[in-house]
């Protein structure tokens, strides 16, 4: 059974059972509220891939408004949006603002499962790439002052012997920190480190190292 979650917001309950039966009729969990307010109040990053099912026109908080609130609510998964023939301009318009993609009613299941199976893989990918940037931060962290000013002159494309000038250090105490810079950081080649660089803001995302 997968772990990932799949949030249904719908005001007809018969969709909502639908989907709920069609979503666990898969191996997936399904989360149904029946207005937007009642999710976000409700809302808890439940820590695995999940994404969100909402429809465009609800009484009270319509799909768009609600979409809008999600940043407040620090609601960051994938939205599908669910539209009407009619709905169709509201639902382009909900993907210029970020939703990943939209459904018109009646929907055939496996173009439902297609839209979700889609979100829920984004998703995954966003929070392994979360998690990489935290566990650089914190290998990052726990470089020294001077290590820190070698990774990035290292970064940068500089020499050892340029480097060595610079910081009024020996070629070799370069060689030594630059060798714990790689340990500490994890990194098994130069372009990794660059790219953990780029992670952590030491090296802007289109900088380009200097020539050697």
């Amino acid at each position: 059974m997968s772990p990932s979650i799949v949030y249904v917001v719908d005001d007809d309950p018969a969709l909502r059972d639908s989907m709920k039966w069609l979503l666990e009729s898969v191996g997936l969990s399904a989360c149904i509220h029946s207005n937007a307010t009642e999710f976000l109040t409700s809302w808890s990053d439940p820590g695995c891939p999940a994404c969100l099912l909402l429809d465009v026109r609800m009484p009270g908080m319509g799909g768009l408004q609600a979409q809008s609130r999600l940043p407040e609510h620090g609601i960051e998964i994938p939205v599908v949006i669910i539209t009407g023939h009619g709905d169709v301009p509201m639902a382009v318009a909900a993907m210029k603002s970020g939703a990943m993609d939209f459904i018109e009613k009646p929907f055939n299941d496996q173009v439902l499962l297609d839209c979700v199976h889609n979100a829920l893989a984004r998703d995954q990918e966003r929070r392994e790439s979360a998690s990489r940037r935290e566990n650089v931060a914190d290998c990052f962290t726990s470089l020294t002052p001077r290590e820190r000013e070698v990774m990035e002159l290292v970064v940068r494309g500089l020499p050892n012997k340029t480097i060595a000038e610079m910081l009024d250090v020996s070629r070799k105490t370069v060689e030594v920190h630059r060798a714990k810079v790689m340990d500490k950081m994890r990194a098994g080649s130069l372009s990794e480190l660059i790219r953990m660089a780029m992670a952590v803001g030491l090296l802007g995302e289109y900088e380009q190292p200097q020539p050697r």
